[in-house]
């Protein structure tokens, strides 16, 4: 029986039998061979998009998606303009290796925007480097820094002109949550960083190291090894934010000594002059006077900012009387109307709300008018009739319904009750011993606006053009604030960059919003990322190929 089975399969067929299972045999391999080439044909397709959208996203910033609700990878359209029409070779320098970077989510922040500027841009490299491994690196950029250059640094440098910032720099931090973690360990390091400004501080050292018309700014910080300013927290973080301020906007910041540092005029544009606690000597006068004057060329600016923690400063006041002011022995206060309670480091209180000039090369470029300047604790700075050629532009003004609180006056019971003077009261410790102080009713004080903020100027003719040198008179320190300037509900930071900018005929640095990282967002942890990485290119391909062979098989079966 077997051999009959066996003969009926392989023995001699009908010629219609035979070509039957051939039309079967033809059948089974065309619809294999044809599943079979369409598997792999989707294979390699699905493979060669995710590597082309790969290349894409490296080489197209704009055609990745962020999916954060802040969108801390996105970079400004202001940004990419800006960058697209570089002219001039710029490196960003990551002294960590990069694959640190992919193992947390804040410093991916920093490497996705940083890798964002080089595929928008040509003129952009960047590089990551180890400073023990890559000594050669280091010693390149270090050569152009003045300080020391560490791990986990990002450095901006056009081959002659170098910006080095922490990595935290590019962060805002919660000062308070700050303290806790850094005095007591609690918390971490990610809970005190609230926003990510990684594109402010990237755009604005770009246009510092490719800046054509770069300013120095000498702040004089100590008169013979000791403060020139009188060292309270309050002044202290006013110069460290003023100076953070024009190093974020493209100046380079120099502190001197008024006594043994020379005011040179080939190295310095600027000169700031923090609220001497103790009056200048001739000498120091002098300096002040050679440097705007600079030989006759002039081109310099001083900044003077007075203060209430100042005493008796007769050659100072002298020196600015021949720039055709005087600073009132007072402090600005206004009806309740006018004013706006706010905390800055020396307190918080209600203090005035002070408006702009109107004339356009002075009125800082302030992007949103509608923000208040507040000038707490402002002394009044009065204009001095003068033929000496110079000009008084009031920048700052108070309403006209401001008052002066004289610094030696106590403050009488029948005071306006609309009006805070708390602040002010506190200010009558700087009086001195022998001063005799006089009872101050609000109500009967006489009212009008006052400047807490001028330009005064010395412009010459040389023919065919005009040359100037400038002093800005601040009337307090408080203007500068540390929580007013980091504070962006306010105009003061903004108005101080955007005037000095205006004066010294430096371009306006690009204004660019810090990205909120309290937001929740759309995050997926690297573990998961593999993962997906893994289905997508690996397991999704394969389970299709399985089911083109299952598929093959069951139709050659037929």
């Amino acid at each position: 029986m077997n051999q009959e089975t066996k003969k009926k399969k392989t023995g001699d067929l009908t010629p219609e039998e035979k070509r039957q299972n051939k039309l079967k045999r033809r059948k089974k391999l065309k619809y294999g061979s044809v599943a079979t080439t369409i598997t792999v044909i989707f294979v390699v397709v699905v493979v060669l998009v995710n590597v082309i959208v790969t290349q894409l996203g490296e080489r197209f910033p704009g055609l990745t998606l962020d999916l954060t609700t802040s969108n801390v990878y996105e970079i400004s359209d202001e940004t990419i303009e800006y960058i697209k029409n570089l002219e001039t070779d710029v490196e960003i320098a990551v002294s960590t290796e990069e694959s640190e970077f992919q193992t947390d989510s804040y410093n991916k922040m920093i490497s996705e925007t940083i890798n964002r500027y080089a595929g928008y841009s040509g003129h952009i490299s960047v590089t990551y480097f180890d400073t023990t491994s890559d000594p050669d690196i280091l010693a390149k950029y270090q050569e152009l820094y003045s300080g020391d250059i560490s791990s986990n640094q990002v450095i901006v440098t056009n081959g002659s002109r170098i910006k080095v910032y922490s990595l935290t720099d590019l962060f805002e931090i919660d000062e308070e949550a700050y303290q806790y973690y850094y005095y007591y360990g609690y918390g971490s390091m990610e809970d005190c960083l609230t926003e990510f400004k990684g594109e402010y501080v990237l755009t604005n050292a770009i246009m510092n190291v490719t800046d054509a018309n770069p300013k120095t700014v000498a702040v004089i910080a100590s008169t013979n090894g000791d403060y020139i300013y009188s060292a309270t927290n309050a002044n202290y973080y006013a110069i460290a934010s003023a100076e953070s301020l024009l190093e974020e906007n493209g100046y380079d910041i120099v502190e001197i000594d008024m006594v043994t540092d020379d005011l040179s005029t080939d190295d310095y544009d600027i000169v700031l002059l923090p609220a001497p606690t103790s009056d200048l000597t001739q000498d120091a006068v002098e300096k002040l006077t050679d440097f705007l004057y600079n030989d006759g060329n002039l081109g310099k600016q001083l900044i003077y900012i007075a203060d209430y923690t100042q005493g008796d400063t007769p050659n100072l006041d002298a020196f600015l009387k021949e720039w055709n002011v005087s600073i009132d022995d007072s402090i600005v206060q206004d009806e309740s109307s006018n004013m706006q309670t706010a905390s800055i480091v020396a307190g918080s209180g209600s203090f005035p709300i002070v408006s702009v000039t109107d004339d356009e090369d002075y009125n800082g470029n302030l992007d949103n008018t509608s923000l208040p300047i507040l000038a707490p604790l402002a002394k009044p700075i009065d204009e001095i009739t003068s033929n000496n050629g110079r000009t008084v532009t009031n920048l700052l003004t108070t309403s006209e319904t401001s008052y002066r609180y004289p610094l030696s006056a106590t403050t009488s019971e029948s005071d306006n009750s609309d009006s805070d003077t708390d602040v002010a009261t506190d200010t009558t410790e700087t009086s001195s011993d022998d001063e005799t102080t006089s009872e101050f009713d609000a109500s009967t004080a006489e009212r009008s606006s006052n400047a807490v903020m001028v330009l005064c100027r010395d412009q010459q003719s040389t023919g065919s053009d005009f040359i100037e040198s400038d002093v800005i008179v601040l009337g307090s320190m408080s203007l500068l604030d540390y929580y007013l300037m980091q504070d962006a509900s306010y105009n003061n930071a903004e108005y101080f960059v955007g005037l000095l900018n205006s004066i010294c005929g430096k371009e306006d640095n690009i204004v660019i919003a810090t990205k909120d990282l309290s937001t929740t967002s759309i995050s997926v942890s690297d573990s998961i990322l593999n993962v997906i990485k893994w289905i997508v290119i690996w397991i999704i391909p394969l389970i299709i190929v399985a089911i083109g062979i299952v598929v093959a098989i069951r139709r050659r079966n037929r």
